[in-house]
């Protein structure tokens, strides 16, 4: 399932490219957030001003516009970080385009946790199955931060901003804010997304509801991307995606061994994780995302150096001398 989201952070960062926005200033994203949670939560966000929290013009702040924040407070977001603000800036824009896609995949709850723990793993197995280069890095201890390309001219960067839904069900409701990058011909595009992600296993597979929301840098932008047309192809690409990911995996899990028992980058880079997901596909490891960093932070507790203190030693010394015989 993992092979999943690989391939969604990819697709956002060419929905970014497809934005190809002109950045909102500081000043704007600060109004838009502000605004936005004054109206739509009723919430005055750190380091709001009185001005910044007049709504911005044009904007209608009706149930509509509002859905998204009402999801994520309801998730549990703190709208204490700067991160939610930054999210809460561009999701506060005036033009926003949102595209859905939902289905079920062949794959356990526990396996998909695996692969969504292991995201390095997990790229290289797409890899094998579908004779890509995908490529993704953390980029910091926590794993919430990572960075990815396609081999060729699409990147990404990423936040995994939330991993559950007001603290239950960790790793199968996920909130992602990235940014992708990528060069066409002379042009160096960019752009800005936030992703929604809710998956529910059932037994051996998982349904699942992914919402992308990009920024159209304007109203003709915004059309375009919003025409029935425009979104056909959106669609059709992550159907294409989806249906790799379902071939990949309900490939794997019905017996068929051989690319990854074959793969020397899986067998030399990823000895351990390889052993790890095979035994959580068989069934015999149950795993929850987050158990990969608690298990790098107990095997560092393992390798630092453990001093002997002197106090040990200064009992000691007191119980030699108590045992000297009287007189002496």
């Amino acid at each position: 399932m993992r092979f999943y989201l690989k391939r969604y952070a990819l697709l956002f960062a060419l929905l970014f490219c497809t934005v190809a926005n002109a950045d909102p200033t500081k000043d704007e994203l600060r109004h838009n957030a502000c605004a936005a949670a004054k109206k739509c939560l009723d919430v005055i966000l750190p380091g709001c001003s009185v001005p910044e929290l007049e709504p911005v013009e044009n904007i209608e702040y009706d149930g509509a516009f509002c859905s998204v924040f009402y999801d994520l407070k309801n998730r549990g977001i703190d709208l204490r970080s700067p991160v939610t603000k930054e999210m809460f800036g561009h999701l506060g824009s005036r033009y926003r385009v949102i595209y859905e896609n939902s289905g079920v995949l062949p794959v356990s709850g526990p396996m998909m946790s695996y692969l969504f723990d292991h995201f390095p793993f997990t790229t290289a197995l797409v890899n094998v199955f579908q004779d890509t280069k995908y490529t993704i890095h953390y980029n910091s201890p926590d794993q919430r931060l990572f960075s990815g390309d396609n081999g060729g001219n699409l990147f990404g960067d990423f936040f995994w901003a939330m991993q559950d839904s007001a603290g239950v069900e960790k790793g199968f409701h996920s909130v992602f804010y990235g940014s992708g990058r990528c060069k066409i011909l002379r042009w160096n595009l960019h752009g800005i997304a936030v992703a929604i992600l809710d998956m529910h296993p059932e037994g051996e597979k998982t349904r699942y509801k992914f919402r992308a929301i990009v920024f159209p840098a304007n109203a003709v932008l915004n059309s375009i991307m919003k025409m029935g047309v425009f979104r056909d192809v959106v669609n059709s690409k992550i159907g294409e995606i989806i249906r790799n990911i379902s071939e990949s995996s309900e490939s794997y899990v019905s017996g068929n061994h051989m690319p990854v028992d074959s793969s020397k980058v899986l067998h030399q880079k990823f000895p351990e994780e390889l052993e790890e997901f095979k035994q959580v596909a068989a069934g015999k490891l149950e795993w929850t995302v987050g158990d990969a960093v608690e298990k790098k932070r107990k095997q560092a507790q393992k390798k630092q150096p453990v001093f002997v203190t002197e106090t040990p030693l200064i009992f000691k010394q007191q119980n030699s001398i108590s045992n000297k015989p009287a007189g002496n």
